[in-house]
């Protein structure tokens, strides 16, 4: 039996996708940069054993996670001044921040670092809105395989144990978000990716009134 895929823009795809994500099961959604695996917190066991091979750990150094806007990050992390200028340059958009989770972070984590970003990206934030403002977002991909930049992929990839692909088409980035540890001291970019290594480091040495909007 084939996954359903169905277009992000479809009537009733966003009910489909909460209904399948509040069940615990996984879906594929489109995002800015590449497809991606999206999963509730108590489900994200599943996600690891499923999509990494039967792993019991994940594969990524901090828990990846979209958010619906820039507030929610204030909820979830402990905002460095480094993020925050960060923030303020490229969200939304194509640019992920590692940073301290919050004292108060909603769900148990197994290391005390999360990955942050706001997409760029319209058509999933009805979903991210409905799911309480953030969702778990992994790569969708199997270990040791590319990204996947449209729902094809996706599906001949991850048919097998993902319960739902929303087709968005061809992402606009194509290409995996670039990641910066704002933890490590000095900050660091240690995932390249859409936006050059260069740019990152010419708003961390930019004075900061320069980045006020």
């Amino acid at each position: 039996m084939s996954v359903p895929r169905l277009s992000i823009q479809q009537p009733g795809a966003i009910a489909q996708a909460i209904a399948n994500l509040r069940a615990g099961r996984l879906v594929v959604v489109p995002t800015d940069t590449v497809y991606g695996v999206a999963v509730i917190p108590d489900a994200l066991d599943v996600m690891i054993r499923t999509l990494y091979e039967g792993r019991q750990t994940a594969p990524w150094p901090a828990l990846p996670l979209l958010l619906d806007s820039a507030v929610d990050a204030g909820r979830l992390a402990r905002l460095t001044p480094v993020a925050e200028r960060l923030i303020r340059a490229f969200w939304p958009g194509v640019v992920t921040l590692i940073l301290p989770a919050a004292p108060d972070f909603p769900f148990p984590l197994s290391a005390p670092r999360i990955a942050l970003r706001v997409p760029n990206y319209a058509p999933l934030h009805g979903l991210l809105q409905a799911m309480g403002g953030y969702l778990i977002v992994g790569r969708a991909a199997r270990s040791g395989y590319p990204s996947c930049i449209n729902a094809p992929e996706a599906v001949e990839q991850l048919g097998d144990i993902v319960s739902l692909v929303l087709d968005g088409g061809p992402t606009p980035y194509g290409v995996i978000s670039t990641v910066v540890d704002c933890v490590a001291t000095p900050p660091a970019v240690v995932q390249r990716g859409a936006v050059p290594e260069e740019r990152i480091l010419a708003v961390l040495a930019s004075p900061a009134q320069e980045l006020r909007r």
